[in-house]
């Protein structure tokens, strides 16, 4: 049992007051003394996410993930008997990626670092601890360029783009063609999506994904994520009468396209979001009822059958305690579950952030699928991807986002609901 699993187990942590010392030190400044980085005592290592800008929402939800993992795992004794320190900075827009980046490594010696949510992001950041020969874990940037570069020292725990949209796209064959009386060649599926190296590349993997399921995507519309009207993008979904949309959208742009797709009265029988916004719950608080029937291929969600995500009830209670509130998403667990075991892996050299070591520990590491709260274990290939981590679907209902496919890790059975029609 690895000591992720162990400091989940005992609930007894899940009582514990706000006295203890709080695990994450956060320095977000551009400038500032230098740091001794690791020493005997203290394990530091860098976290780097976008908690201001246009993606502070989830990057606000994916630092607490961090934060709170880093925090427990201090509460049962730290890495190797070290405190752990999570040295933080803010990185909203590439430019200042690049510049944290350098900072942290520069100016505060730190040799391994997470990051950073969104995939332009990460490759900024990740180039910069790549060429230094440094360590870069990247824990929720979905780009398969991230780790396809051929560096030896930059992996990823969360699942690419290529199986998110591969997700989509079975749900629609699984589920949605067979509701609708067609075969998944009959199938008229049109993507739609923001037009950064996010949306582009869930894009290109949706149509790289058809052929082998049988499907075909017969259109394809881009837009800008900082539109703020969307008007000519719903005309279009309205001429192409698809049965089932892949939507590939930020938080904002989601519920622009949600409400433009009811206030002009489009349906759509199938609309399937590939992560991003429509995970949010804000995307259901600003749409109400008719937000109801929209699926989601993204990340392992809270609501997802426990017997294969052990310890997420306590992850959820120990979250509650320390922010107040539900997570708002599933970027909370998939980054708790990322840190987490990134935790591990440093246990197994002793605490220590040789990038060489680390590197190594971490290509060898096998912790089995189901260890973890999102139902993901840890193997890495050959290109530095996790291979043991997957999409699920949910969806939207009653304000609520359950998953339903596959079907062991669903809470409910899916339906085919009209979305935007409320």
């Amino acid at each position: 049992m690895s000591i992720f699993q162990q400091q989940l187990s005992r609930r007894g942590l899940l009582r514990v007051g706000g006295g203890l010392a709080a695990a994450a030190a956060v320095g977000t400044s551009l400038v500032g003394c230098s740091s001794p980085g690791t020493t005997d005592d203290v394990l530091r290592i860098g976290c780097m996410l976008p908690i201001t800008g246009p993606n502070a929402l989830l990057g606000q939800s994916s630092w607490r993930g961090v934060e709170l993992a880093a925090q427990m795992r201090n509460e049962a004794g730290g890495i190797a008997g070290k405190k752990l320190e999570i040295v933080f900075a803010d990185v909203p827009d590439v430019r200042m990626a690049a510049s944290e980046s350098r900072r942290l490594v520069f100016s505060k010696n730190i040799k391994i670092s997470l990051g950073t949510y969104g995939s332009s992001l990460s490759l900024a950041a990740s180039e910069v601890f790549a060429r230094t020969g440094y360590a870069y874990v990247e824990l929720g940037g979905v780009s398969p360029a991230i780790v396809s570069r051929g560096y030896e020292r930059v992996f990823r725990i969360n699942p690419d783009s290529n199986k998110m949209a591969i997700k989509a796209l079975e749900i629609m064959k699984d589920f949605v063609a067979p509701q609708l009386g067609k075969s998944p060649s009959e199938l008229k599926v049109m993507v739609v999506h923001e037009d950064s190296n996010y949306g582009q590349s869930l894009a290109t993997a949706a149509k790289k994904a058809a052929e082998p399921l049988g499907m075909k995507i017969f259109a394809t519309e881009a837009y800008s994520a900082k539109q703020t009207d969307v008007s000519s993008t719903v005309a279009r979904i309205k001429a192409a009468k698809p049965d089932a949309v892949f939507a590939i959208s930020y938080a904002a742009d989601a519920v622009l396209l949600g409400r433009s797709m009811r206030d002009a009265g489009v349906k759509v029988p199938a609309w399937v979001g590939g992560g991003g916004g429509y995970s949010m719950q804000e995307f259901s608080n600003a749409l109400g009822s008719a937000a109801d029937g929209v699926l989601d291929a993204d990340f392992p969600q809270p609501r997802m059958n426990t017997e294969q995500a052990p310890g997420l009830p306590e992850f959820l209670e120990r979250y509650r305690e320390k922010y107040g509130v539900d997570p708002d998403s599933g970027y909370p667990q998939v980054n708790f579950t990322g840190a987490s075991l990134v935790f591990d892996v440093l246990e197994s050299i002793g605490g220590i952030d040789d990038p060489d070591a680390f590197a190594q520990a971490m290509r060898q590491a096998a912790f089995a699928a189901g260890q973890s709260v999102c139902g993901w274990g840890l193997q890495i290939g050959d290109d530095g991807q996790n291979t043991r981590s997957d999409h699920n679907v949910m969806q939207w209902r009653d304000g609520k986002l359950e998953t339903v496919y596959p079907a062991k890790y669903a809470v409910r059975d899916a339906e085919l609901i009209t979305p935007f029609s409320r």
